[in-house]
């Protein structure tokens, strides 16, 4: 009898011991989903934002860093917007251009009006200016300041024609280019037309820089931007770079027939 009642007392006791431990167990887990780190919620988003979408798409995105990076992306000029709608025109700029001519014939091929910004100090100037002349295309010479009447002699000497200067500045460009038939492109946009057009001289100014990034999908996004602005504010002057993306992005508008690409020197 004796042993009987310790064999079930010790029944009793590992019983109580077990309940004790499930009893610990469910608290635990209960304390454990209640204070759970909130980083364990992300794990119910169903996608990434937007923002990373387009980094995932186009890994190779990153800023432009040359003379033309702080430009303004748009020029803010007040154009004169109809309500009308026109048909989508562009005028393509490329530049600066002349550090390889294979590069810059890519551009030619597309054989549609482009014209070249030219730098005469880089290394295949001179190539790229004459391969531009027999496509056709305008020729522009980029200068820092206003070149006098014997720099621009030089320029000659070494380009044959070419039809005009470009430049970041306006200033003393008026009476530089007065009387020489040259047009002056304004590669920043912001210069003062009235005073050339009032000397005789044609002016032409960017208007938007489509290639202030790198990737392929923003370039394309501004061109077509571009195309949607000249369906009421007729002609745009565009920029870009001789890099590839830039030529992909071209090609496909040009492939799309979106919008007519009008020589740069034509007359609205």
């Amino acid at each position: 009898m004796g042993d009987e009642f310790a064999r079930v007392r010790s029944q009793i006791f590992w019983l109580a011991v077990i309940a004790l431990a499930l009893t610990a167990i469910v608290s635990g887990y209960v304390s454990g989903r209640a204070t759970a780190p909130p980083a364990l919620a992300l794990r119910a988003r169903a996608s990434p934002p937007p923002a990373v979408h387009a980094v995932l798409r186009d890994p190779s995105d990153s800023a432009a860093d040359d003379i033309f990076s702080a430009d303004d992306v748009v020029v803010d000029r007040s154009p004169a917007v109809t309500a009308r709608w026109l048909e989508p025109a562009l005028s393509v700029v490329v530049g600066l251009c002349g550090g390889s001519a294979p590069i810059d014939a890519q551009f030619m091929r597309l054989n549609v009006p482009i014209a070249f910004d030219i730098d005469p100090n880089a290394g295949e100037a001179v190539e790229v200016a004459r391969l531009a002349h027999e496509s056709g295309d305008v020729v522009l010479l980029h200068v820092g300041t206003a070149p006098s009447q014997s720099q621009l002699a030089r320029l000659r000497a070494r380009f044959g024609d070419f039809d005009g200067i470009a430049s970041r500045t306006s200033e003393r460009f008026v009476q530089a280019l007065n009387g020489t038939g040259l047009l002056f492109f304004d590669e920043r946009g912001d210069a003062d037309a009235a005073e050339f057009t009032g000397a005789g001289i044609p002016i032409v100014q960017r208007d938007e820089t489509v290639d202030d990034r790198t990737a392929r999908s923003y370039i394309r996004f501004m061109l077509e931007r571009a195309v949607q602005r000249s369906q009421h504010a007729g002609r745009l002057v565009i920029f870009m770079r001789p890099r590839a993306h830039s030529l992909e992005a071209l090609t496909a508008l040009v492939s799309a027939r979106s919008a007519q690409l009008v020589p740069l020197t034509q007359h609205e």
